[in-house]
């Protein structure tokens, strides 16, 4: 039912999605990205037709945030996304509208050190519905928390991607969740199970 579904929208920022972002600059292939994009701007405005919640994830980094363990990766050396204030922590490509919410998470996973248990279950919300970068990373440390924490987990298969150069990661992450964490759905038929449920009626109708 969409008012106990939410939306959330990962990760779609610059450091992660621009071609002039860090994840280009070191040498991935953000492509799949741009070409995902069309179908999630339609399925943020299918939410907003059906009044599902929105729920904008950014990522973000500073030396308050960071830890020993993140410091010591060989990655981090030569990619640290997203920092706190900067250019590449925008949004990119989708942006929040005045009634969604955003959330700001310092690890992979939207549940990690965040209020979002508490804001889905402060507003009822039983069934979450994922898109966004990367799926095979925060997309996927996301749904599997969700999924540990009760939630109906779905992840569209055309509103993810990657963004890496390296071939095969989205199918193995769509495949990994299918049956394990929850479900897997294209955008048309998530945004058609929306548009069948009928509309509570206004007061004026009643």
């Amino acid at each position: 039912m969409p008012r106990h579904t939410a939306l959330l929208v990962i990760d779609m920022q610059n450091d992660f999605c621009h071609p002039g972002g860090l994840a280009a600059r070191v040498g991935n292939d953000v492509s799949d990205i741009a070409a995902m994009l069309p179908r999630l701007q339609q399925l943020c405005a299918e939410a907003q037709a059906a009044k599902v919640r929105v729920i904008f994830v950014r990522q973000t980094h500073s030396e308050w945030d960071d830890s020993g363990p993140r410091r010591a990766l060989p990655r981090y050396k030569t990619f640290y996304p997203c920092r706190e204030g900067s250019w590449g922590a925008e949004f990119w490509g989708v942006r929040p509208r005045p009634n969604d919410y955003v959330l700001t998470k310092h690890r992979q996973s939207a549940f990690i050190g965040t209020p979002l248990d508490l804001v889905l279950r402060s507003q009822g919300i039983q069934s979450l519905v994922l898109t966004g970068t990367n799926t095979h990373v925060c997309v996927d440390c996301t749904a599997r928390d969700g999924f540990q924490r009760d939630y109906y987990v779905v992840l569209t298969s055309d509103c993810t991607a990657t963004g890496t150069s390296q071939p095969g990661r989205q199918e193995a992450a769509l495949a990994n969740h299918a049956g394990r964490y929850g479900w897997v759905a294209t955008s048309d038929e998530i945004a058609k199970v929306w548009r069948e449920v009928p509309q509570p009626l206004s007061s004026g109708q009643r």
